[in-house]
């Protein structure tokens, strides 16, 4: 057992590193042979144990990567989802101050009245109307 320890330290070390490393093919390696190590000596020194050992050690990196796999693939969603969060947020904040500017230049500008002379008018009906002055609104 005082000849395991040291061998599982050193093994153990390069796996604390970082989650990067657990994505590379000597990770698979590293782990099947660690596995195979312990499960020779843990075994008296029997081949088969070893063969477990590796077996165990290849099946906890793959296990190791696909739990990585899938953090990364949900953090990416939770980045997309936050994104197009702020894109709709940004489109309405554009759209608010869009409004504001257009409703102030309409209340800043003055309106301007047009007279206008409307002449005698004969109507279908026969209705003979006046001339008359009107006085129109625009902006």
């Amino acid at each position: 057992m005082k000849q395991i320890l040291p061998l599982l330290v050193l093994t153990a070390l390069p796996l604390l590193s970082g989650c990067g490393t657990l994505r590379q093919p000597a990770t698979d390696i590293l782990l099947t042979g660690a596995g195979a190590t312990v499960g020779y000596e843990a075994s008296g020194r029997k081949i088969g144990g070893a063969a477990i050992g590796a077996g165990a050690g290849y099946i906890a990196s793959r296990v190791a990567n696909n739990q990585i796999d899938a953090a990364l693939s949900e953090a990416e969603q939770h980045g997309y989802a936050r994104a197009m969060n702020q894109a709709v947020k940004q489109q309405y904040w554009i759209i608010q101050n869009q409004q504001r500017r257009e409703n102030s230049a309409a209340a800043e500008s003055d309106a301007r009245y047009i007279t206008v002379m409307l002449p005698e008018t004969i109507l279908p009906d026969g209705t003979i109307l006046k001339p008359t002055t009107i006085t129109l609104r625009t902006q």
